[in-house]
């Protein structure tokens, strides 16, 4: 089911064997950054259009995920996003766009959504983080939730969020991915890996659209040579691994022979860069809940990080 289709269920498409009974006390995060980017439409689409596709899509996501609350996340204009603009040494963190290519209506579909604690016309809850990124704020949230016995759904099209444990429904085509805090692997009927495995291809393959460069290069097959690592890369390095322990021994064993002594270091940066912060401060070292053990030399480069951001 598309957009398209789904704008129309009111109108007798039947969504009964996909639509879940709704809970009053679920609750739809909804990744609002995303969703005001992409709902701006194009320079031909009026700002009202703009905010009906907005709450249209996001009412189809709620009933889909048997949602009875909606919170929409958003980054604050002025957030250091979890400090991860200090964090990165390797690449600036999201240097490489461009502030000048949004959409017509991305500000004033920014306004209207930042307007309030809750979105006029509906009873919706909007919630601005400053202390990190909206990404942060959801996996916060879903981890809050599960502590109360519930089951989070999530709805963005940002590859970050598939590390987060939830019931995810996917932006195009609507289809429902669920996934449990204990969830290591699970792939969607759209190819791509959720879990904490996702975490674990990141640290190899980087995130392009946060300018993140994950392993920088892996080893080749000639002796003394090395290549970059893309998606493709990581899902064979990782495809035999069964749990978090095995990435990490995987992901380190890389790190180490590429940066030899400082492979520590290189570590912990793209560790707390690509990790989606999910404890109450946002910590930069709040990775480590995904690690399977307390490694000296990790630790050891944690503290040197930290010690970097706070002077």
């Amino acid at each position: 089911m598309d957009w398209e289709q789904a704008k129309e269920a009111g109108a007798g498409i039947d969504l009964r064997p996909e639509v879940l009974a709704v809970d009053p006390e679920t609750t739809l995060h909804v990744d609002g950054d995303y969703a005001a980017y992409y709902f701006s439409g194009n320079d031909d689409t009026s700002l009202a259009d703009a905010k009906r596709n907005l709450i249209g899509a996001v009412e189809v996501a709620a009933r889909l995920g048997g949602a009875g609350k909606v919170v929409i996340h958003l980054t604050h204009g002025l957030s250091d996003k979890a400090k991860r603009f200090l964090i990165a040494t390797v690449k600036p963190y999201q240097g490489q766009r461009d502030s000048g290519r949004k959409p017509k209506n991305w500000e004033a579909m920014r306004e209207w959504l930042e307007r309030g604690k809750t979105l006029a016309g509906t009873t919706w809850r909007v919630v601005i983080w400053e202390d990190r990124e909206a990404d942060d704020g959801v996996a916060a949230a879903a981890r809050y939730e599960w502590s109360q016995g519930r089951v989070p759904v999530i709805f963005s099209r940002d590859k970050d969020f598939r590390m987060i444990p939830g019931r995810h429904i996917t932006w195009v085509a609507l289809d429902r991915v669920e996934t449990t805090p204990q969830t290591f692997r699970k792939e969607g009927p759209d190819g791509e890996i959720y879990g904490t495995l996702w975490f674990w291809m990141q640290m190899l393959q980087g995130d392009a659209a946060d300018n993140i460069p994950g392993l920088e290069k892996q080893p080749a097959k000639e002796p003394g040579k090395f290549k970059t690592c893309g998606e493709g890369c990581a899902r064979d390095r990782l495809l035999n691994t069964k749990d978090d322990r095995e990435a990490y021994e995987v992901v380190t064993g890389l790190y180490k022979a590429y940066y030899g002594g400082s492979w520590a270091d290189r570590f912990v940066e793209q560790a707390a860069l690509l990790w989606l912060r999910n404890d109450n401060k946002a910590a930069v070292g709040n990775f480590t809940v995904v690690l399977p053990r307390k490694d000296p030399e990790v630790w050891a480069a944690l503290s040197r990080m930290e010690r970097r951001i706070r002077q």
